[in-house]
């Protein structure tokens, strides 16, 4: 390898030394001037001029109150409730039944009337009278009759008062056998005097000397007689007072256990009504499920299908659908790990919908309201990837950047710029030269 020759003035031509200590010409100044001005244009402009990073996604807008679809869960003839698409229906409203052994207009009144019926009310009286004794409920028919028969028991429970005429007729028995004990306790007083009399004669007729009277023998067999009937008078008379003691004890018992089993039958009584309620409540709503197309919310009917009366459906088909009035529209983004971490919330967001092609109606204006934290993997043709949802708010709705008011479609698809930062040229040239020198 060559070394290169060090200049020495002494040994250069005269040539190169009149080229190096010759001054530059103005040509040469103005060069370097535009030089320079251009590097400082550069240098300005770069400073000046910011470009935003976007992150994009693929975007549904749809409501808060998301459309929903009537579907079918039995096959059988369909009956039309509503006029037509586009009809407006409230919470709970029935859009249409699939034919069956049940009357609908008798299910829904039984169940009007369950929904004001209070099965922990004190008096049924006024509430078994409203309820038919005859109706066309087909299979909730032995439901409903179970319901109806606690519910009259209840009420005959209540106005026989069996056990209160029962512990009422206890309680006159009481009484009369107290009147008697006191009446008896009387006749036990006087006849324990005359018995103490009787023994006081007897007594004396046995001290008597039996040489002295003639007849000893027979007044003191007298007298020995009176005593025992005397006795034994008194004794029957103690236990006829103990037996009615007794049985005065026996009624109080009978009205404690009265007490009990009217607590007991009352509380099964209830028991039945709340099981019947309920059993019958939870099988009108299966009712329902199974034949009914039932609005969940209120909000504009659509037919899913060309859709006659007494047209047979299938089991699973969808419908009608329901698209909610008072909803607010929001857009939800599945976007790649890849750069997601540089999205704020608050970050402005650039919607371009599928529908509306925005070289020719504009895109729509969006801000970033919330970011999921844990990523969900999603399949693609090639291989599965880490998306996070990330809610968008539409404060404009779908007013457009040219003004144009775009008609709400549920679920409508789009591609989603976010904005996440903007950045100047010039940090951008350092950024690559950063890398390439820390790479």
């Amino acid at each position: 390898m060559k070394k290169l020759k060090r200049y020495d003035p002494e040994n250069s031509s005269p040539e190169i030394i009149d080229i190096i200590e010759r001054m530059p010409t103005s040509f040469g100044r103005m060069v370097s001037l535009t030089i320079i001005v251009f590097t400082v244009f550069i240098l300005v402009f770069g400073w000046i001029v910011k470009y935003p990073d976007t992150v994009t996604g693929a975007i549904n807008i749809s409501s808060d109150t998301p459309a929903v679809k009537l579907t079918a869960n039995a096959v059988g003839n369909i009956s039309l409730l509503t006029s037509g698409t586009r009809h407006y229906v409230n919470r709970d409203d029935y859009v249409a039944i699939i034919q069956n052994s049940a009357t609908c207009d008798d299910v829904v009144k039984i169940k009007r009337l369950l929904a004001a019926f209070d099965p922990d009310a004190p008096d049924f009286s006024d509430a078994v009278n409203r309820f038919p004794n005859r109706v066309f409920l087909g299979e909730l028919n032995i439901k409903y009759y179970a319901f109806l028969s606690a519910l009259k028991n209840r009420v005959d429970h209540y106005r026989d008062n069996v056990y209160e005429r029962q512990r009422a007729s206890i309680r006159d028995n009481t009484r009369g056998m107290e009147s008697v004990c006191k009446e008896t306790e009387k006749v036990l007083d006087i006849m324990s005097r005359k018995l103490a009399i009787t023994r006081k004669w007897n007594d004396k007729y046995r001290s008597l000397n039996k040489d002295n009277v003639a007849t000893y023998e027979y007044e003191l067999d007298i007298s020995h007689k009176d005593l025992l009937t005397m006795e034994q008078e008194e004794a029957i008379m103690r236990k006829d007072l103990a037996s009615l003691r007794m049985q005065i004890s026996e009624n109080n018992n009978l009205l404690a256990r009265l007490d009990v089993e009217q607590n007991e039958k009352e509380r099964q009584l209830h028991l039945d009504i709340l099981t019947s309620y309920h059993d019958l409540c939870d099988n009108i709503t299966a009712w329902e499920q199974r034949y009914v197309l039932k609005a969940p919310v209120e909000g504009k009917l659509e037919y899913l299908k060309f859709i006659a009366d007494n047209q047979y459906v299938q089991a699973g088909e969808e419908l009608f659908g329901i698209i909610p009035q008072k909803s607010k529209m929001v857009g939800q983004v599945l976007l790649p790990s890849s750069g997601a971490g540089k999205i704020n919330i608050g970050d402005k967001v650039t919607i371009k919908l599928d529908d509306y092609p925005y070289m020719e109606y504009g895109s729509v204006e969006g801000i970033v309201k919330n970011i999921s934290l844990i990523p969900q993997s999603r399949q693609t043709e090639k291989n599965p990837i880490n998306t996070y949802m990330v809610v968008v708010e539409l404060p404009r709705e779908l007013t457009t950047n040219y003004g144009q008011k775009l008609q709400f479609k549920p679920n409508i698809s789009g591609t989603a710029d976010i904005i996440v930062n903007k950045r100047r040229l010039i940090e951008r040239l350092f950024d690559n030269l950063r890398y390439s020198i820390y790479d």
